[in-house]
């Protein structure tokens, strides 16, 4: 039990997700847990990297299973409960097989997010699904070929003997089979690879900007996507970055510059160009906002602020955003539209809408997938152009 246990990880741990809590009730309401664990490791930097990734690795696991410890713990809910179940033996395990109970809470998912999924799948498939959103995440890398080809870096890998696979659907992507510490590497130091999702770099790939275009990328956040899409126009024309949030650009000005992109331009809300950059976009991309319950993996605390009210307040902001996009589309242009939901009503029934209220039609069949176990997050992805 917990008594036995390492008291500073223990105390840690309790501390991380008691003040996690905090912080979603009042300064920062949408914090990954990611990037939450970042500032707090951050912050005590005196605890060791075995330790570091302990704390890591339960905090998300008591995220993934909460539902579950709760209905097996004696209440009140509280982390402190949860972590005595959690770690009082493996009964609480054998609950996810134990048919009395509601699927939605042997798989720990909130009731009405189960709900639609089982709507649009059925119970066996969105059972399935979620099993695989309880994983844990895979570490895939994106090359970036402005610097360097995949195969060399998938030799030189292999050569420092970390296990790696090159990605069937990306073509620039590899797949780690174990975290490493990649972020030590000279190479990752030099630009020449970043960690991203391969269902990341599928989207940005539908981005097919040719040399000398002009790319608006409207929800660039800290320019993933924009970093997969960039290289094959070989410095040539402009990508655009806008996103309301500034820190997240200036995230975005330091991977381009490490990564040898020249041909870029940050557009903070309100810049002046803004307005004129109207109808003038060869390629525009909407990597919208969204539940994120496709890549419930990597953030598994999403899942529990997850409503059907929240998600028509999602859907709602999509629509918003995309109008005001599709503004920057020039005549043969085209828009891409993204997510990472597993939710009809934030992909194929957006689309359904968007073409029917813009005068817009499909450039070729949306390209989507569920989350795959061992393998990429869910995603949606459809381009479109005026009719």
């Amino acid at each position: 039990g917990i008594a036995a246990m390492n008291a500073t990880r223990v105390r840690h741990l309790e501390n991380a997700l008691g003040l996690f809590d905090q912080m979603r009730r009042t300064e920062t309401p949408y914090l990954p847990l990611d990037l939450f664990l970042r500032r707090y490791f951050q912050a005590h930097r005196f605890l060791e990297s075995k330790d570091r990734a302990w704390i890591a690795d339960k905090t998300y696991e008591l995220h993934r299973w909460r539902g579950l410890l709760d209905h097996v713990a004696t209440p009140p809910h509280s982390w402190v409960n949860r972590m005595r179940t959690f770690f009082t033996g493996d009964r609480w395990r054998s609950q996810t097989q134990n048919p009395k109970l509601p699927v939605h809470v042997r798989c720990s998912f909130p009731k009405e997010y189960f709900g639609r999924m089982e709507s649009s799948l059925g119970t066996k498939a969105a059972h399935e699904i979620c099993d695989i959103l309880n994983e844990s995440p895979i570490t895939f890398l994106r090359v970036n070929t402005a610097r360097i080809s995949r195969d060399k870096v998938f030799s030189f890998l292999s050569a420092r003997s970390v296990p790696v696979e090159k990605t069937l659907n990306s073509k620039i992507g590899l797949l780690l089979a174990s975290k490493q510490k990649m972020l030590e590497l000279p190479e990752y130091k030099m630009g020449y690879f970043e960690i991203q999702d391969e269902s990341s770099q599928l989207i940005a790939q539908q981005v097919d900007a040719k040399p000398g275009e002009l790319v608006l990328d409207f929800c660039a956040g800290s320019g993933g996507k924009a970093l997969a899409f960039a290289p094959p126009m070989l410095n040539r024309g402009q990508v655009f970055l806008h996103d309301n949030r500034d820190m997240k650009l200036f995230e975005a000005k330091q991977r381009l510059r490490r990564a040898g992109i020249r041909n870029y331009t940050l557009l903070p809300p309100s810049h002046p160009l803004l307005p004129k950059l109207r109808t003038k976009m060869d390629w525009v991309l909407v990597d919208a906002p969204c539940s994120q319950t496709g890549a419930l993996r990597r953030n598994p605390d999403m899942k529990w602020v997850y409503t059907d009210d929240r998600l028509f307040r999602w859907v709602a902001q999509q629509r918003e955003i995309f109008e005001e996009a599709l503004k920057y589309v020039k005549d043969g242009g085209k828009i891409v539209y993204a997510t990472c939901s597993t939710l009809d009503e934030e992909n194929a029934s957006q689309v359904r809408f968007f073409c029917e209220r813009f005068g817009l039609y499909l450039s070729h069949p949306p390209l989507h997938a569920l989350p795959q176990s061992r393998g990429m997050d869910g995603f949606f992805c459809a381009t479109m152009e005026r009719r």
